[in-house]
This record gives C-alpha cells, sequence and structure tokens, in this order.
C-alpha cells in the first residue's frame, strides 16, 4: 500500500499547482473501478502510440518521403469513409439499459457497414480518375485495399463500444497494443524485404484486420457470440429512437475529419507527394505527442470540472491556472526545442528529412494552443454548447479550405504551411476565450 501511495503523490503532485483540492479529489478516485478503466485504456493508448513514433527513426531511413505522402493520403481517404460507415451510431450502443436494444444498435452499424463497403467496392474500377485528382497515379495501384480498410476498421469501431458497453477493458487495450505492434513490425518487415513501394500501405491495413480476427476469437465466447440473434422488426425502431447519431453528430464528426485531412487533399495535387512526405512526418512529429498529452490532461481535468460543476462550485480559477501552467510550460520547451529541431531531425530521422524540421518551425502557431484546447474541450459538452461548436468548427474547416486553395494558387509550399498554420492559431485562440468565457460565466451563475 506504501508504493500505491506514492504513485499517487508523483500523479497527483503535478496537479497541485493548477488547484490545492485537486490532489484530494485525484486521491479520492484512484482507486475506483471507473478510474481504474480510464488508466487501462489511457496507458494502452499511450503505448500504442509511442511503438508507433518510436519506430520511425527505422522507417524514415528505409521509405521515402513519397511513401510516406502516399500513406497519408490513402489513411485520410479511408479516414473520412470510416466516419460514414457506421453513421455514429455506435456511439449508441452504450446508452440503452435493455441488452437486446444495445444489439439491435451493432446490428444496424452493421447493416449500414455492409451498405457502404459495398459501394466503396463499386469504386474500384474509378481509381484511376480518382488518384488523377491528387496527382498521385500510385494510389490506384492500392485502392482495393480502402474498401477492406474501411470495413475493417469500422468493425472495430462497432465492437470497440460493444466492449465498453460490456466492460471488457482488456480486449480494448489488447487490440490498441497488438494492433501497433503489428503495424510496426509489418511496416520494418515489409520494408527489409524490400516491398519500399507497398510495405507501409499493406501494414496498415492487414495490422488491424489481424488485431481484429485475434480479438474476436477471445471475446466470442464471452461477449460476441450474443451478437448473432438478430431481432428484426426492433431494427427500425432503434434506428429511428437514435437518428440524432447520424443527424448532428455525424455531420460534426465529417467537418472535424475533413478538417484534419484538407491540407493532404488540396495540397499534393500542387506540390506532390515527396513535399508532403515532409509534411506527413513533420504534422505526426509535432502534433502526437502534444495530443497525447492533452488526452492526459483531459481524462483528469474532464472528470474533476464535472464535479465541480455538479456541487455548484467555481470552475474559472481551475481552469485559469491549467492555462497559466500549461501555457508557462509549452512556451520553454517550444522556445528550447525550435533551435535544437534542424540537429534532432537529424538525429531522430536522417539528414534526408531535414527539411521536416522547416516544416515544424512552419507549424509552430497552430501547435501553441494545441495542448490547451484540446484538453479543456470538453467544456462545450459540460454546458450543452454542442451546437455552437459545430458552427465555430465549420467556419473553421471553411477558412482553412479557401486558406489553402489560395495557398496552392498564389504562394510557395512553405508559405502555403505558414498560412494554414496561423488559421490554426486564430481558431484555437478563440476557441480558448470562448472556453473561459463559458467557465466565467458559470461561475458568475453560482
Amino acid at each position: 500500500m506504501q508504493i500505491k501511495k506514492r504513485k499517487i503523490c508523483i500523479f497527483t503532485n503535478i496537479f497541485v499547482i493548477l488547484h490545492p483540492k485537486m490532489k484530494q479529489f485525484l486521491s479520492k478516485i484512484w482507486f475506483s473501478s471507473s478510474a481504474r478503466n480510464v488508466g487501462k485504456l489511457l496507458s494502452a493508448n499511450v503505448i500504442a502510440q509511442a511503438i508507433g513514433i518510436l519506430i520511425y527513426p527505422v522507417l524514415t531511413r528505409m521509405y521515402a518521403p513519397e511513401e510516406f505522402a502516399l500513406l497519408n493520403l490513402f489513411t485520410s481517404i479511408v479516414g473520412v469513409l470510416v466516419i460514414v460507415a457506421t453513421a455514429e451510431y455506435q456511439y449508441a450502443i452504450v446508452l440503452p439499459e435493455d441488452t437486446k436494444k444495445a444489439r439491435s444498435i451493432v446490428h444496424v452499424s452493421l447493416l449500414i457497414l455492409a451498405a457502404v463497403t459495398l459501394l466503396v467496392l463499386c469504386s474500384i474500377p474509378f481509381a484511376k480518375p480518382i488518384a488523377g485528382l491528387f496527382n498521385a497515379p500510385d494510389l490506384a495501384r492500392y485502392w482495393w485495399l480502402i474498401p477492406l480498410s474501411v470495413l475493417g476498421l469500422s468493425l472495430w469501431n462497432i465492437l470497440n463500444y460493444w466492449y465498453i458497453r460490456n466492460k471488457a477493458f482488456t480486449r480494448i487495450s489488447g487490440y490498441q497494443i497488438t494492433q501497433s505492434v503489428f503495424s510496426a513490425a509489418g511496416k520494418i518487415g515489409l520494408g527489409a524485404l524490400g516491398f519500399l513501394n507497398s510495405g507501409l500501405i499493406i501494414a496498415t491495413v492487414f495490422a488491424p484486420l489481424l488485431s481484429l480476427l485475434i480479438s474476436s476469437c477471445l471475446a466470442w465466447k464471452k461477449h460476441l457470440s450474443h451478437l448473432l440473434s438478430t431481432d428484426w422488426p426492433q431494427l427500425k425502431a432503434v434506428a429511428r429512437e437514435y437518428a440524432n447519431f447520424p443527424k448532428f453528430n455525424l455531420p460534426r464528426a465529417l467537418v472535424n475529419t475533413i478538417g484534419m485531412v484538407l491540407p493532404v487533399w488540396i495540397l499534393t495535387p500542387r506540390f506532390g507527394l515527396e513535399q508532403m512526405g515532409y509534411l506527413s512526418l513533420a504534422m505526426m512529429a509535432a502534433f502526437v505527442p502534444l495530443n497525447i498529452i492533452a488526452r492526459a490532461f483531459y481524462q483528469v481535468l474532464f472528470q474533476y470540472v464535472s464535479e465541480l460543476v455538479q456541487h455548484r462550485k467555481a470552475i474559472q480559477p481551475v481552469l485559469l491556472q491549467f492555462t497559466a501552467w500549461m501555457g508557462g510550460i509549452m512556451g520553454i520547451c517550444f522556445v528550447g526545442i525550435y533551435f535544437l529541431l534542424p540537429q534532432l531531425v537529424t538525429i531522430l530521422f536522417g539528414a534526408d528529412w531535414l527539411e521536416t524540421a522547416t516544416i515544424i518551425r512552419r507549424l509552430y502557431p497552430y501547435l501553441i494552443f494545441t495542448p490547451i484546447c484540446g484538453t479543456i474541450c470538453f467544456l462545450s459538452d459540460v454546458f450543452a454548447k454542442q451546437k455552437i461548436a459545430m458552427w465555430m468548427e465549420i467556419a473553421y474547416v471553411t477558412m482553412m479550405f479557401v486558406t489553402l486553395l489560395i495557398g496552392t494558387r498564389f504562394l510557395p509550399f512553405l508559405s502555403a504551411i505558414s498560412a494554414y498554420a496561423w488559421v490554426g492559431f486564430g481558431y484555437h485562440l478563440i476557441q480558448l476565450v470562448w472556453f473561459l468565457s463559458l467557465a466565467r460565466q458559470y461561475d458568475k451563475k453560482i
């Protein structure tokens, strides 16, 4: 028990800087089952992300920038199709008290997935014209893998929430880690065998499928065999009952996902795969660590702030202290890393990737508020302001689209990246001010 108490102290002392009562709160929830489940999932996610990051020094010495750009283009298309493939019904699986109704939501999701997968299969004969739109002819060679990738990732999205409903968190953690291990091993193995034109994409497609197969076999008897029973008359009823998910969640998710892939879709035809390969690596190296940090703080602050709101207590001091603390730490880190970027990129990824350092520097404005806004974005949910958040995101994506179009028409590559980053800076700044104003308005009412 003494060792566990020390772990609590190490973890919670970080947050005492933000607010004195956090230590007491975190100590209280640390041993709860929900906290352990969150910790299990978060740890698995961090491990999986870390594996993906740590292999990049090997991959960049095997594969050329064009291969990374082609992979990024491939996954960006798959990412958008995966959002559509279940119409976001998977989020409703955890809601009904009745297990039969939840099972019917799974079946509705599977039917939509089957229809979308069939439509994507029908696009295979048009692979060359589609690849031509992106000025990436090699994309046509791998288009047949897109339906397979959409099917595998979407099936996991459905099973993931079925596992959550059944508290099968070990299955979720196992999938995350094995998928990352298979992907890393496949990319390195295929690269070593000389499959340099296809190794990245093949490993990316088949690693989730293999992990899904293993997870399904392990969970079949306890969690999945019950899904074979179908109540066909109930499917239409649950689809109608939870229609808000495709009506509202789907558009918002699409806008969010399209916003993330816009640089890939718009800049690739103009600047080519080589330049986009450098950009792909730069965005991975810059955003993935920041998103891991934001996700970790998000888990804790969401619970803490929600608890304060439930007890009608002030939240603005906590959020202001967090913003100042995180901003100060990130500011110091950013300044130090800025001057070391060329050396770091050369050591980690090789001298051939030196341009990545220049691109990361151009992305700095976008990066400044990313960990802060990514952490406190839950405020729009806490105060039921999702509609405003959706319209803000639509306005942001629209502005980003216009900026990137102007960049491809009138600006060189690095200037287009700078314009993109400054639009992101403006959006995050407005977002941060709005989040803090929500907290201020709440505190005035209590």
